[in-house]
Parts: structure tokens; sequence; C-alpha cells
């Protein structure tokens, strides 16, 4: 994967940021040009970010899509496109709950800083001092951890867990259950030598912060991030049922179109790796948030993102550090899983986030795509542009 974002995608996306240079012919005469000026150029990133929606709906088929854009010093751009409901033609609202599946983890980490700066542990103590029976957890400490650097296996990817979760999507975990797959497993390299994705890592931080904080995972996110941000459309939800308007989920053949209805997912199943619901208006302020740095030390910050290595499996960031993501020159975090896709990504020398909701995943050989991450890229090109 190349680390710059304008060259991956310039070349098909060239079209949408080139309707605005003719404004560079206009001139600058007086005030009442230049508020011309400000009002075509705002029309013009408009028509560019709409077109690049379009873009996605035309090359993968979506049902629908929530996609929203904040520059400094520009009018912030959200809008809903598509359906929520296939089948009863339902359009999709700007308003609507989505499970945001790995964008979890960039919560959980955070608040993992946030104890870190007050004291309360630190990134080099090993998991084994707080979670007992975890293979190497004498060795793993917690940056392993946060970075996807500790060799723990997946515990979604082993057959004992996916046997149970395919017969009921609904079945209710502890987290101890959930790791308890990976533990089975022995470690596949010694922490710190490779990058691994893997979910195990922030279901064991989401169990050692509860350790520490002597509260539960929902709550500590509730007091230190949710309740301080003013996210009042975010949750750590115990059961599938969100509030409403909550889209269906959908697999679809990004080739013909059809979709197939996905079933509910109990959030226990993902825990501290995934199990966050939240709104477009709400992953706004978070992606600003994640990528500023905004709830942690400068000093933390800048550590999240320098302990960055390249990506070897799992969501396509050119680069993942403790938490965190980097595609091109844009920081945050992409989430996918069984009809939901969501990226959130902020881009700090534009001080620009684009966050990006959709009720599907690709079914087939195309899987592996993040149709969220695809349409952030195409919306990152018009701001970068």
């Amino acid at each position: 994967m190349h680390s710059d974002l304008s060259r991956r995608r310039w070349g098909r996306w060239a079209g949408a940021a080139a309707l605005a240079p003719w404004l560079a012919s206009c001139g600058g005469g007086g005030s009442g040009d230049s508020g011309v000026l400000v009002a075509l150029a705002a029309n013009s990133r408009e028509a560019a970010y709409v077109e690049a929606v379009d873009s996605i709906f035309a090359t993968y088929h979506p049902p629908g899509i929530l996609a929203g854009v904040t520059v400094a010093g520009q009018t912030p751009w959200r809008r809903a496109f598509g359906q929520a409901d296939v089948a009863r033609a339902t359009p999709m609202a700007l308003d609507s709950t989505f499970p945001v599946r790995s964008v979890t983890k960039s919560f959980t980490v955070t608040l993992l800083l946030q104890l870190v700066q007050s004291g309360q542990l630190a990134l080099d103590h090993k998991v084994g001092r707080y979670i007992a029976g975890v293979p190497n957890g004498h060795l793993i400490d917690l940056a392993d951890l946060a970075g996807n650097q500790s060799g723990l296996a997946d515990y979604s990817a082993q057959p004992g867990f996916i046997e149970v979760f395919a017969k009921d999507t609904l079945h209710v975990w502890t987290p101890q259950e959930l790791v308890a797959f990976s533990f089975a497993v022995e470690p596949a390299f010694l922490p710190g030598a490779q990058y691994q994705y893997s979910n195990t890592n922030t279901v064991l931080l989401g169990m050692v912060i509860e350790a520490v904080t002597g509260q539960l995972l929902g709550e500590v996110l509730a007091a230190r991030i949710f309740r301080p941000l003013g996210l009042s459309g975010t949750s750590y939800p115990s059961s599938a049922s969100l509030p409403p308007p909550t889209p269906t989920p959908y697999a679809v053949d990004v080739v013909t179109g059809a979709t197939d209805d996905q079933p509910l997912v109990s959030p226990t199943s993902l825990a501290g790796s995934g199990a966050i619901a939240s709104t477009l208006a709400d992953l706004l302020v978070w992606g600003d948030v994640l990528g500023r740095g905004s709830l942690v030390s400068a000093e933390l910050q800048g550590l999240r993102k320098s302990r960055a290595r390249v990506v070897t499996n799992g969501p396509e960031y050119d680069r993942y550090g403790l938490g965190i993501g980097q595609i091109g020159n844009w920081w945050g975090h992409t989430g996918s899983g069984i009809g939901f896709q969501i990226a959130t990504m902020n881009l700090a020398s534009r001080n620009a986030t684009v966050s990006v909701m959709v009720n599907a995943t690709p079914e087939g050989s195309r899987r592996d795509l993040n149709l969220a991450q695809e349409l952030f890229e195409q919306l990152a090109a018009v701001v970068e542009g």
C-alpha cells in the first residue's frame, strides 16, 4: 500500500477535484467579487463531495451512505444518501445510529492513554500484571497490545468462537470468554517483533482498564470521553438494539448491487475491540479529537503516532500506531464487519475531518474492501486538492 493518498487515488479522482481551478482566472476586484468567489468555491466543493459519493454508488452499489466533511474556515458538510432499508425503501436518515465496529479501538486506546497520563498505569507495564493466563503475559506490555504487536492470536478467527457465533450472533459473551479462545493458541511471535492486527489486543486493554479503575469499560468511556465531548449519540451498548433510526445491515455484491440482509450482532462479541455505536455528527467530533490528540498530552499524542509501523494484515492503513492508523497524511480509524463499514480520519495540517458510514459490507471476492474507506479517500482528495 502506497503512503501517498493523492498518488493512489488521484488518477481516477482528478475530475472531481478539478471542478474549482477555473475560479483562479476570475480575478479579485472588490469585496463583492470576493464574496461571489467564496460562494462559488463552496458550491464547487459540495459538488465535488457529492460526485465522490455518486462515484461510490456507481462503482460498488452500497444501499446507503452517511458522509461528512469539516474543514477549518469552511461550512461543515453532512449528507445522507441512499436507503437505510432496501425492502421498505426507507431513506437513510442523517441522525442514524451505526455500530462503528473497530473505530471502538481508537476510543479504548485513548482511554488507556488517559490512564497513563494520570499515572494509574504505564505503557511498559506487562499485561500479566493485570490479567492472568495471557500467553507471554510477562513479556507483552500495554503498548504492544495498543499497537497490534503482541503476537496474540485473534480470538474472532478461532474455530471455537466462530462455531458459536455462526449459530447465534446475539450470543452474550464476557471479555474473559472471548480472550480464552486466543489464549488456547500459541502466540505467532514475540511481542514487538512484528505487526499483526488482532481483536484480542483491545479486548484485553478493556479488561485492563476495568481492573485499574474498578468500573465497567462502558462506564469509564462515558465518564472520560462520551460526556466530556458531548457525544450524546455515542454509547457502549450491551445489546444489539440501538436508538432509532438504525439502518438495516447488508452484504452487497459490488458487481451486481444485489443485497442480502445481515443479522444483528451482540456488541459483547466485540467488547473493547468493536462494541461502540455512534452517529455521523459524533464521529466528526471524534475524528477531530483523535487526530489532534485533544484528550491526551502532546507527548502522548506524539508517541501514539511515532510508534506506528507498516501494516501487514487487517485494515488497509499505511501504518498503525497506538490505536490510530495513518492513510496518506490523515490519521484516524476505520471499522468493518457484518453489514457496517466506517471511517473517521483527520488531517491536522488543514484541521479537517472526514467521516463516512455505510450500511453494507462487500461479499465474495471483494470482501476485503472497505467502502467507507474508499469514499473517505475520494473526499480527502477533494479537501487536499
